[in-house]
Protein backbone atom coordinates (compact mmCIF):
# COMPACT_ATOMS: atom_id res chain seq x y z
CA UNK A 1 0.00 0.00 0.00
CA UNK A 2 2.81 2.38 0.99
CA UNK A 3 4.68 1.54 -2.22
CA UNK A 4 1.60 2.26 -4.33
CA UNK A 5 1.00 5.61 -2.60
CA UNK A 6 4.67 6.48 -2.96
CA UNK A 7 4.65 5.75 -6.68
CA UNK A 8 1.46 7.77 -7.16
CA UNK A 9 2.94 10.69 -5.24
CA UNK A 10 6.11 10.51 -7.28
CA UNK A 11 4.14 10.58 -10.56
CA UNK A 12 2.12 13.58 -9.35
CA UNK A 13 5.30 15.40 -8.33
CA UNK A 14 6.98 14.64 -11.65
CA UNK A 15 3.90 15.78 -13.57
CA UNK A 16 3.73 19.03 -11.54
CA UNK A 17 7.43 19.75 -12.09
CA UNK A 18 7.19 19.00 -15.83
CA UNK A 19 4.16 21.27 -16.19
CA UNK A 20 5.90 24.00 -14.20
CA UNK A 21 9.01 23.76 -16.38
CA UNK A 22 6.89 23.90 -19.55
CA UNK A 23 4.98 26.96 -18.25
CA UNK A 24 8.22 28.70 -17.30
CA UNK A 25 9.53 28.20 -20.84
CA UNK A 26 6.49 30.01 -22.18
CA UNK A 27 6.75 32.98 -19.81
CA UNK A 28 8.42 36.24 -20.84
CA UNK A 29 12.20 36.32 -20.27
CA UNK A 30 13.57 37.39 -16.91
CA UNK A 31 16.35 36.92 -14.36
CA UNK A 32 16.94 33.44 -12.99
CA UNK A 33 15.90 32.93 -9.40
CA UNK A 34 16.64 30.50 -6.61
CA UNK A 35 14.84 27.17 -6.30
CA UNK A 36 11.48 27.55 -4.54
CA UNK A 37 12.16 31.20 -3.53
CA UNK A 38 12.55 32.47 -7.09
CA UNK A 39 13.50 36.17 -7.20
CA UNK A 40 12.15 37.03 -3.77
CA UNK A 41 15.55 37.90 -2.25
CA UNK A 42 16.44 40.05 -5.23
CA UNK A 43 13.26 42.08 -4.95
CA UNK A 44 13.07 42.42 -1.17
CA UNK A 45 16.64 43.77 -1.05
CA UNK A 46 15.92 46.52 -3.61
CA UNK A 47 14.26 49.69 -2.22
CA UNK A 48 13.10 51.07 -5.58
CA UNK A 49 11.94 48.26 -7.81
CA UNK A 50 11.08 50.53 -10.75
CA UNK A 51 14.75 51.48 -11.17
CA UNK A 52 15.78 47.82 -11.02
CA UNK A 53 13.18 46.88 -13.64
CA UNK A 54 14.23 49.82 -15.82
CA UNK A 55 17.81 48.51 -15.86
CA UNK A 56 16.58 45.01 -16.64
CA UNK A 57 14.62 46.37 -19.61
CA UNK A 58 17.83 46.65 -21.64
CA UNK A 59 18.48 42.93 -21.15
CA UNK A 60 15.01 41.39 -21.19
CA UNK A 61 12.98 43.79 -23.32
CA UNK A 62 9.59 45.51 -22.94
CA UNK A 63 7.98 42.59 -21.10
CA UNK A 64 9.73 40.43 -18.51
CA UNK A 65 8.82 37.96 -15.79
CA UNK A 66 9.93 36.98 -12.31
CA UNK A 67 8.71 34.55 -9.68
CA UNK A 68 8.23 35.12 -5.97
CA UNK A 69 8.01 31.82 -4.12
CA UNK A 70 6.07 30.28 -7.00
CA UNK A 71 3.95 33.36 -7.79
CA UNK A 72 4.34 34.74 -11.31
CA UNK A 73 4.98 38.44 -11.87
CA UNK A 74 5.05 40.06 -15.30
CA UNK A 75 6.52 43.56 -15.64
CA UNK A 76 5.50 45.85 -18.50
CA UNK A 77 8.26 48.34 -19.28
CA UNK A 78 6.74 50.08 -22.31
CA UNK A 79 3.58 52.07 -22.87
CA UNK A 80 2.73 49.98 -25.94
CA UNK A 81 2.60 46.80 -23.86
CA UNK A 82 0.55 48.49 -21.12
CA UNK A 83 -1.94 49.93 -23.61
CA UNK A 84 -2.41 46.57 -25.31
CA UNK A 85 -3.00 44.60 -22.10
CA UNK A 86 -4.50 47.09 -19.65
CA UNK A 87 -6.50 49.20 -22.12
CA UNK A 88 -7.49 46.99 -25.06
CA UNK A 89 -7.74 43.83 -22.94
CA UNK A 90 -8.88 45.58 -19.79
CA UNK A 91 -11.59 43.01 -19.10
CA UNK A 92 -8.84 40.49 -18.33
CA UNK A 93 -6.43 42.81 -16.51
CA UNK A 94 -8.61 44.94 -14.21
CA UNK A 95 -8.35 42.67 -11.17
CA UNK A 96 -5.97 43.10 -8.23
CA UNK A 97 -3.67 40.36 -6.94
CA UNK A 98 -4.54 38.44 -3.81
CA UNK A 99 -3.25 40.14 -0.67
CA UNK A 100 -3.86 38.82 2.82
CA UNK A 101 -2.61 42.01 4.48
CA UNK A 102 -4.68 44.34 2.26
CA UNK A 103 -7.78 42.22 2.94
CA UNK A 104 -7.34 42.67 6.69
CA UNK A 105 -6.81 46.43 6.37
CA UNK A 106 -10.08 46.74 4.46
CA UNK A 107 -9.54 46.76 0.74
CA UNK A 108 -12.99 45.27 0.11
CA UNK A 109 -14.29 48.85 0.21
CA UNK A 110 -11.07 50.65 -0.77
CA UNK A 111 -11.67 51.76 -4.37
CA UNK A 112 -8.09 51.71 -5.76
CA UNK A 113 -7.35 48.28 -4.26
CA UNK A 114 -10.71 46.48 -4.35
CA UNK A 115 -10.85 43.24 -6.31
CA UNK A 116 -12.56 43.57 -9.69
CA UNK A 117 -16.26 42.79 -9.51
CA UNK A 118 -19.73 44.28 -9.09
CA UNK A 119 -18.89 46.09 -5.86
CA UNK A 120 -15.87 47.76 -7.43
CA UNK A 121 -17.95 48.67 -10.51
CA UNK A 122 -20.61 50.35 -8.34
CA UNK A 123 -18.02 52.37 -6.41
CA UNK A 124 -16.09 53.31 -9.54
CA UNK A 125 -19.27 54.40 -11.34
CA UNK A 126 -20.25 56.59 -8.38
CA UNK A 127 -16.76 58.11 -8.17
CA UNK A 128 -16.75 58.89 -11.87
CA UNK A 129 -20.17 60.56 -11.65
CA UNK A 130 -18.85 63.23 -9.27
CA UNK A 131 -15.29 63.51 -10.62
CA UNK A 132 -15.63 63.45 -14.40
CA UNK A 133 -14.47 66.38 -16.52
CA UNK A 134 -17.82 68.20 -16.34
CA UNK A 135 -18.51 67.52 -12.66
CA UNK A 136 -15.02 68.63 -11.62
CA UNK A 137 -15.80 72.20 -12.78
CA UNK A 138 -17.92 72.80 -9.66
CA UNK A 139 -14.81 72.54 -7.48
CA UNK A 140 -12.78 75.18 -9.38
CA UNK A 141 -13.66 78.18 -7.14
CA UNK A 142 -12.58 76.27 -4.04
CA UNK A 143 -9.31 75.28 -5.72
CA UNK A 144 -8.54 78.94 -6.54
CA UNK A 145 -9.19 79.87 -2.89
CA UNK A 146 -6.90 77.14 -1.62
CA UNK A 147 -4.11 78.07 -4.05
CA UNK A 148 -4.02 81.49 -2.38
CA UNK A 149 -3.80 79.85 1.05
CA UNK A 150 -0.93 77.63 -0.10
CA UNK A 151 1.00 80.52 -1.62
CA UNK A 152 0.62 82.75 1.44
CA UNK A 153 1.78 79.89 3.66
CA UNK A 154 4.95 79.38 1.62
CA UNK A 155 5.67 83.11 1.78
CA UNK A 156 4.79 83.93 5.38
CA UNK A 157 5.46 80.77 7.39
CA UNK A 158 9.07 81.23 8.48
CA UNK A 159 9.08 78.72 11.32
CA UNK A 160 8.12 75.45 9.60
CA UNK A 161 10.60 73.42 7.53
CA UNK A 162 9.99 73.33 3.78
CA UNK A 163 8.91 69.69 3.83
CA UNK A 164 6.17 70.51 6.34
CA UNK A 165 4.93 73.52 4.35
CA UNK A 166 4.81 71.56 1.10
CA UNK A 167 3.17 68.68 2.89
CA UNK A 168 0.51 71.06 4.21
CA UNK A 169 -0.06 72.37 0.70
CA UNK A 170 -1.84 69.08 0.05
CA UNK A 171 -4.52 70.25 2.48
CA UNK A 172 -5.85 72.38 -0.38
CA UNK A 173 -7.64 69.23 -1.54
CA UNK A 174 -9.53 68.74 1.74
CA UNK A 175 -12.11 71.54 1.16
CA UNK A 176 -12.77 70.12 -2.32
CA UNK A 177 -13.68 66.75 -0.82
CA UNK A 178 -14.91 67.55 2.70
CA UNK A 179 -15.60 71.27 2.60
CA UNK A 180 -13.96 74.05 4.59
CA UNK A 181 -15.69 73.18 7.85
CA UNK A 182 -13.43 70.18 8.48
CA UNK A 183 -10.30 72.34 8.44
CA UNK A 184 -12.01 74.98 10.57
CA UNK A 185 -12.99 72.40 13.20
CA UNK A 186 -9.46 70.99 13.11
CA UNK A 187 -7.99 74.43 13.79
CA UNK A 188 -10.34 74.95 16.75
CA UNK A 189 -9.61 71.51 18.15
CA UNK A 190 -5.87 72.09 17.81
CA UNK A 191 -6.13 75.43 19.62
CA UNK A 192 -8.13 73.95 22.49
CA UNK A 193 -5.97 70.79 22.50
CA UNK A 194 -9.12 68.86 23.28
CA UNK A 195 -10.32 66.01 21.01
CA UNK A 196 -14.04 66.09 20.26
CA UNK A 197 -16.47 63.53 21.64
CA UNK A 198 -16.74 61.91 18.21
CA UNK A 199 -13.09 60.89 18.21
CA UNK A 200 -11.78 57.69 19.69
CA UNK A 201 -9.41 58.50 22.55
CA UNK A 202 -6.73 56.35 20.92
CA UNK A 203 -6.66 58.60 17.84
CA UNK A 204 -7.03 62.24 18.95
CA UNK A 205 -5.31 63.55 15.82
CA UNK A 206 -8.16 62.41 13.57
CA UNK A 207 -9.88 65.74 14.13
CA UNK A 208 -6.91 67.92 15.07
CA UNK A 209 -4.84 66.88 12.03
CA UNK A 210 -7.05 65.59 9.18
CA UNK A 211 -4.23 65.91 6.63
CA UNK A 212 -1.95 63.53 8.51
CA UNK A 213 -4.84 61.22 9.34
CA UNK A 214 -5.90 60.88 5.71
CA UNK A 215 -2.41 60.46 4.27
CA UNK A 216 -1.65 57.90 6.97
CA UNK A 217 -4.36 55.67 5.49
CA UNK A 218 -2.54 55.42 2.13
CA UNK A 219 0.74 53.83 3.12
CA UNK A 220 -0.51 50.58 4.70
CA UNK A 221 -2.18 49.75 1.37
CA UNK A 222 0.73 50.81 -0.87
CA UNK A 223 3.12 48.80 1.28
CA UNK A 224 0.80 45.79 1.30
CA UNK A 225 0.58 45.84 -2.52
CA UNK A 226 4.35 46.16 -3.01
CA UNK A 227 5.81 42.81 -4.16
CA UNK A 228 7.85 41.20 -1.40
CA UNK A 229 6.66 43.51 1.39
CA UNK A 230 5.09 40.81 3.59
CA UNK A 231 6.22 37.18 3.88
CA UNK A 232 2.66 36.05 4.63
CA UNK A 233 1.80 36.67 0.96
CA UNK A 234 4.26 33.92 -0.05
CA UNK A 235 3.79 31.67 2.96
CA UNK A 236 0.03 31.88 3.69
CA UNK A 237 0.26 29.48 6.62
CA UNK A 238 1.61 32.45 8.61
CA UNK A 239 -1.92 33.88 8.51
CA UNK A 240 -3.03 31.16 10.93
CA UNK A 241 -0.76 32.53 13.65
CA UNK A 242 -2.65 34.60 16.25
CA UNK A 243 -2.24 38.37 16.27
CA UNK A 244 -0.59 38.17 19.68
CA UNK A 245 2.57 36.78 18.09
CA UNK A 246 2.22 38.37 14.64
CA UNK A 247 3.27 42.01 14.52
CA UNK A 248 2.17 42.40 10.88
CA UNK A 249 -1.34 41.22 11.77
CA UNK A 250 -1.62 43.55 14.77
CA UNK A 251 -0.51 46.45 12.56
CA UNK A 252 -3.03 45.53 9.86
CA UNK A 253 -5.92 45.31 12.36
CA UNK A 254 -4.92 48.67 13.88
CA UNK A 255 -4.71 50.27 10.42
CA UNK A 256 -8.13 48.87 9.54
CA UNK A 257 -9.77 50.33 12.64
CA UNK A 258 -8.12 53.71 12.21
CA UNK A 259 -8.88 53.98 8.49
CA UNK A 260 -12.53 53.10 8.97
CA UNK A 261 -12.85 55.66 11.78
CA UNK A 262 -11.21 58.40 9.70
CA UNK A 263 -13.32 57.84 6.59
CA UNK A 264 -16.70 57.39 8.29
CA UNK A 265 -16.32 60.25 10.79
CA UNK A 266 -15.23 62.74 8.10
CA UNK A 267 -17.95 61.69 5.68
CA UNK A 268 -20.74 61.84 8.26
CA UNK A 269 -19.59 65.20 9.61
CA UNK A 270 -19.45 66.67 6.10
CA UNK A 271 -22.80 65.38 4.86
CA UNK A 272 -24.48 66.48 8.08
CA UNK A 273 -23.15 70.04 7.85
CA UNK A 274 -24.80 72.90 6.01
CA UNK A 275 -22.02 74.10 3.68
CA UNK A 276 -22.36 76.74 0.99
CA UNK A 277 -19.63 75.56 -1.39
CA UNK A 278 -19.93 72.19 -3.18
CA UNK A 279 -17.76 69.31 -2.09
CA UNK A 280 -17.27 65.70 -3.09
CA UNK A 281 -19.03 64.14 -0.09
CA UNK A 282 -22.27 66.07 -0.60
CA UNK A 283 -22.14 65.45 -4.36
CA UNK A 284 -21.78 61.72 -3.76
CA UNK A 285 -24.52 61.66 -1.14
CA UNK A 286 -26.96 63.33 -3.54
CA UNK A 287 -25.93 61.69 -6.82
CA UNK A 288 -28.32 59.09 -8.27
CA UNK A 289 -25.39 57.00 -9.54
CA UNK A 290 -24.39 56.39 -5.92
CA UNK A 291 -27.87 55.44 -4.72
CA UNK A 292 -27.02 51.74 -4.52
CA UNK A 293 -23.94 52.32 -2.33
CA UNK A 294 -24.15 51.90 1.43
CA UNK A 295 -23.12 54.77 3.70
CA UNK A 296 -19.94 52.87 4.55
CA UNK A 297 -19.09 52.43 0.88
CA UNK A 298 -19.70 56.13 0.21
CA UNK A 299 -17.46 57.03 3.13
CA UNK A 300 -14.69 54.79 1.81
CA UNK A 301 -15.05 56.08 -1.76
CA UNK A 302 -14.59 59.68 -0.61
CA UNK A 303 -11.93 58.67 1.89
CA UNK A 304 -9.76 56.76 -0.56
CA UNK A 305 -10.12 59.45 -3.23
CA UNK A 306 -9.17 62.05 -0.64
CA UNK A 307 -6.16 60.13 0.66
CA UNK A 308 -4.91 59.39 -2.85
CA UNK A 309 -5.32 63.01 -3.98
CA UNK A 310 -3.54 64.33 -0.89
CA UNK A 311 -0.58 62.02 -1.47
CA UNK A 312 -0.51 62.93 -5.18
CA UNK A 313 -0.68 66.67 -4.48
CA UNK A 314 1.95 66.62 -1.74
CA UNK A 315 4.46 64.55 -3.71
CA UNK A 316 3.92 66.34 -7.03
CA UNK A 317 4.16 69.81 -5.47
CA UNK A 318 7.39 68.75 -3.74
CA UNK A 319 8.92 67.67 -7.04
CA UNK A 320 7.63 70.87 -8.70
CA UNK A 321 9.50 73.08 -6.22
CA UNK A 322 12.53 70.80 -6.50
CA UNK A 323 12.47 71.24 -10.28
CA UNK A 324 12.20 75.02 -9.98
CA UNK A 325 15.42 75.10 -7.91
CA UNK A 326 17.24 72.90 -10.42
CA UNK A 327 15.93 74.61 -13.57
CA UNK A 328 15.70 78.40 -13.01
CA UNK A 329 15.31 78.99 -16.76
CA UNK A 330 12.04 77.05 -16.70
CA UNK A 331 10.84 79.18 -13.79
CA UNK A 332 11.68 82.39 -15.64
CA UNK A 333 9.90 81.30 -18.82
CA UNK A 334 6.78 80.38 -16.84
CA UNK A 335 6.80 83.73 -15.03
CA UNK A 336 7.26 85.61 -18.29
CA UNK A 337 4.16 83.84 -19.62
CA UNK A 338 2.21 84.69 -16.46
CA UNK A 339 3.22 88.35 -16.64
CA UNK A 340 2.12 88.50 -20.28
CA UNK A 341 -1.26 86.79 -19.74
CA UNK A 342 -2.21 87.59 -16.14
CA UNK A 343 -0.23 90.71 -15.36
CA UNK A 344 0.59 91.91 -11.86
CA UNK A 345 -2.71 93.37 -10.73
CA UNK A 346 -4.57 90.09 -10.03
CA UNK A 347 -3.90 86.40 -9.28
CA UNK A 348 -4.28 83.66 -11.94
CA UNK A 349 -7.59 81.84 -12.39
CA UNK A 350 -8.94 79.06 -14.58
CA UNK A 351 -10.03 81.47 -17.32
CA UNK A 352 -6.30 81.93 -17.97
CA UNK A 353 -5.66 78.21 -18.41
CA UNK A 354 -5.97 77.95 -22.20
CA UNK A 355 -3.68 80.97 -22.58
CA UNK A 356 -0.93 79.46 -20.40
CA UNK A 357 0.42 76.52 -22.43
CA UNK A 358 3.82 76.64 -20.75
CA UNK A 359 2.22 76.29 -17.29
CA UNK A 360 0.08 73.40 -18.51
CA UNK A 361 3.21 71.78 -19.92
CA UNK A 362 4.94 72.16 -16.54
CA UNK A 363 2.12 70.19 -14.89
CA UNK A 364 2.52 67.39 -17.44
CA UNK A 365 6.30 67.41 -17.14
CA UNK A 366 6.35 67.17 -13.34
CA UNK A 367 4.03 64.17 -13.49
CA UNK A 368 6.19 62.58 -16.22
CA UNK A 369 9.59 63.42 -14.75
CA UNK A 370 8.85 62.20 -11.22
CA UNK A 371 5.63 60.11 -11.16
CA UNK A 372 3.97 59.70 -7.76
CA UNK A 373 3.66 55.93 -8.28
CA UNK A 374 6.58 54.96 -10.53
CA UNK A 375 5.45 51.38 -10.13
CA UNK A 376 1.69 51.29 -10.64
CA UNK A 377 -0.65 49.48 -8.27
CA UNK A 378 -0.45 45.82 -9.39
CA UNK A 379 -3.04 44.36 -11.76
CA UNK A 380 -3.85 40.66 -12.06
CA UNK A 381 -4.79 38.43 -14.99
CA UNK A 382 -8.24 36.85 -14.65
CA UNK A 383 -7.54 34.23 -17.35
CA UNK A 384 -4.60 32.79 -19.28
CA UNK A 385 -3.47 35.15 -22.02
CA UNK A 386 -0.78 35.42 -24.69
CA UNK A 387 1.21 38.50 -25.67
CA UNK A 388 4.03 38.69 -28.20
CA UNK A 389 4.28 34.89 -28.11
CA UNK A 390 4.57 34.75 -24.30
CA UNK A 391 2.16 33.15 -21.84
CA UNK A 392 0.67 35.22 -19.02
CA UNK A 393 -1.00 32.60 -16.79
CA UNK A 394 -4.23 33.17 -14.91
CA UNK A 395 -3.56 34.84 -11.55
CA UNK A 396 -0.30 36.45 -12.67
CA UNK A 397 0.52 39.78 -11.04
CA UNK A 398 1.05 42.35 -13.81
CA UNK A 399 3.08 45.48 -12.99
CA UNK A 400 3.19 48.58 -15.16
CA UNK A 401 6.62 50.16 -14.73
CA UNK A 402 5.46 53.76 -15.08
CA UNK A 403 8.96 55.06 -14.47
CA UNK A 404 10.33 53.24 -17.50
CA UNK A 405 7.40 54.39 -19.65
CA UNK A 406 7.78 58.02 -18.59
CA UNK A 407 11.53 57.85 -19.30
CA UNK A 408 11.27 56.12 -22.66
CA UNK A 409 13.77 57.75 -25.02
CA UNK A 410 11.86 56.51 -28.05
CA UNK A 411 8.87 58.66 -27.05
CA UNK A 412 10.43 61.60 -25.21
CA UNK A 413 13.92 61.84 -26.70
CA UNK A 414 17.41 61.32 -25.25
CA UNK A 415 16.93 64.06 -22.62
CA UNK A 416 14.26 62.14 -20.67
CA UNK A 417 16.00 62.67 -17.33
CA UNK A 418 15.88 66.44 -17.74
CA UNK A 419 12.94 68.61 -16.73
CA UNK A 420 11.85 70.08 -20.05
CA UNK A 421 8.25 71.33 -20.50
CA UNK A 422 9.09 72.29 -24.10
CA UNK A 423 8.76 68.65 -25.10
CA UNK A 424 4.97 69.15 -25.05
CA UNK A 425 5.00 72.40 -27.02
CA UNK A 426 5.56 73.73 -30.53
CA UNK A 427 5.72 77.12 -32.23
CA UNK A 428 2.37 78.68 -33.09
CA UNK A 429 1.45 78.99 -36.76
CA UNK A 430 2.02 82.75 -36.71
CA UNK A 431 5.39 82.24 -35.00
CA UNK A 432 4.56 84.52 -32.08
CA UNK A 433 4.95 81.97 -29.30
CA UNK A 434 4.52 78.41 -28.05
CA UNK A 435 1.33 76.36 -28.12
CA UNK A 436 0.50 72.88 -26.93
CA UNK A 437 1.29 70.19 -29.47
CA UNK A 438 -1.99 68.79 -30.87
CA UNK A 439 -1.32 65.23 -29.67
CA UNK A 440 -1.09 66.49 -26.08
CA UNK A 441 -4.19 68.70 -26.03
CA UNK A 442 -6.39 65.82 -24.89
CA UNK A 443 -3.68 63.38 -23.84
CA UNK A 444 -1.96 63.43 -20.46
CA UNK A 445 1.45 63.01 -22.09
CA UNK A 446 2.57 60.54 -19.41
CA UNK A 447 1.51 57.25 -17.85
CA UNK A 448 1.31 58.43 -14.24
CA UNK A 449 -2.48 58.18 -13.94
CA UNK A 450 -2.57 54.50 -14.88
CA UNK A 451 -4.41 52.53 -17.54
CA UNK A 452 -7.78 51.14 -18.49
CA UNK A 453 -10.60 50.69 -16.03
CA UNK A 454 -8.17 51.19 -13.16
CA UNK A 455 -7.00 54.62 -14.34
CA UNK A 456 -7.13 57.46 -11.80
CA UNK A 457 -10.78 58.50 -11.36
CA UNK A 458 -9.82 61.90 -9.93
CA UNK A 459 -7.29 62.99 -12.55
CA UNK A 460 -9.37 66.00 -13.70
CA UNK A 461 -9.57 67.45 -10.19
CA UNK A 462 -5.90 66.64 -9.63
CA UNK A 463 -4.80 68.37 -12.84
CA UNK A 464 -6.85 71.46 -11.99
CA UNK A 465 -5.45 71.61 -8.48
CA UNK A 466 -1.85 71.24 -9.64
CA UNK A 467 -2.28 73.85 -12.37
CA UNK A 468 -3.77 76.56 -10.14
CA UNK A 469 -1.33 75.88 -7.27
CA UNK A 470 1.73 76.03 -9.55
CA UNK A 471 0.43 79.04 -11.46
CA UNK A 472 -0.33 81.02 -8.31
CA UNK A 473 3.00 80.19 -6.68
CA UNK A 474 5.01 81.13 -9.79
CA UNK A 475 2.97 84.31 -10.31
CA UNK A 476 3.55 85.46 -6.75
CA UNK A 477 6.89 84.06 -5.65
CA UNK A 478 10.49 83.80 -6.70
CA UNK A 479 11.77 80.31 -5.85
CA UNK A 480 15.48 80.03 -5.13
CA UNK A 481 17.62 77.15 -3.84
CA UNK A 482 18.71 77.31 -0.23
CA UNK A 483 22.26 76.62 -1.37
CA UNK A 484 23.99 78.95 -3.79
CA UNK A 485 24.06 76.45 -6.66
CA UNK A 486 22.20 73.16 -6.45
CA UNK A 487 23.72 70.18 -8.17
CA UNK A 488 21.68 69.49 -11.30
CA UNK A 489 21.66 65.76 -10.77
CA UNK A 490 18.69 63.52 -10.34
CA UNK A 491 18.47 62.29 -6.77
CA UNK A 492 16.37 59.54 -5.24
CA UNK A 493 15.25 59.08 -1.66
CA UNK A 494 14.58 55.81 0.13
CA UNK A 495 11.29 54.02 -0.49
CA UNK A 496 9.55 51.11 1.19
CA UNK A 497 6.57 50.84 -1.15
CA UNK A 498 5.42 51.85 -4.66
CA UNK A 499 5.46 55.61 -3.90
CA UNK A 500 8.20 57.88 -5.24
CA UNK A 501 10.28 59.32 -2.35
CA UNK A 502 11.18 63.01 -2.55
CA UNK A 503 14.92 63.68 -2.15
CA UNK A 504 16.03 66.20 0.48
CA UNK A 505 16.28 69.76 -0.85
CA UNK A 506 15.68 73.31 0.29
CA UNK A 507 14.40 76.52 -1.26
CA UNK A 508 13.58 80.11 -0.33
CA UNK A 509 10.53 82.19 -1.30
CA UNK A 510 10.39 85.93 -1.88
CA UNK A 511 7.67 88.13 -3.46
CA UNK A 512 8.22 88.76 -7.17
CA UNK A 513 6.86 92.30 -6.96
CA UNK A 514 5.80 94.64 -4.12
CA UNK A 515 2.03 94.29 -4.63
CA UNK A 516 1.96 90.50 -4.17
CA UNK A 517 1.10 90.36 -0.48
CA UNK A 518 -1.59 93.01 -0.80
CA UNK A 519 -3.29 91.26 -3.73
CA UNK A 520 -3.28 87.90 -1.94
CA UNK A 521 -4.65 89.48 1.24
CA UNK A 522 -7.32 91.39 -0.68
CA UNK A 523 -8.46 88.20 -2.41
CA UNK A 524 -8.79 86.33 0.88
CA UNK A 525 -10.64 89.20 2.51
CA UNK A 526 -13.17 89.46 -0.33
CA UNK A 527 -13.77 85.87 -1.38
CA UNK A 528 -17.25 84.47 -0.98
Amino acid sequence: MITTLGIAAAFILIFWIARRVQTNKQLPPGPRGLPILGNILQLTSTPQLWLLFDKMKAQYGPIMSLTLAGQNIVVLNTKAAALELMERRSANYSDRPASIVADIIGRATCLPFTKYGKQWQRMRRAGHAVLNARASAQYLPTQVDEAIVVTRSLLNDRSSPLSAKVHRSAASMIPVIYGKRLLQEAALAKESKQPTDEVDAHYPDIITDPLESLIHTVHPFTIAMCPGAHLVEFFPFLNYLPAAISQWKRDAIRDSERTSLVYTSYYQATVGANQMQPNLCVSLAENEMAADLTEVEKAWVTGTISAASLETTSTTMSFFLYAMTLYPDVQRRAQDELDRVVGKSRNPNFDDMEHLPYLRAIVKEVLRWQPVTPLAIPHAALEDDWYEGYLIPKGTTVLANVWSMNHDEDEYGPDVDQFKPERYLQQSEDGTGLVMRPEYENDEGHSTYGFGRRGCVGRHVANHGLFINMSTILWALRIEPQEAAPVKKESHGDSQDILNPVPPYGCLFTPRFPEVEGILQHYEDNKV
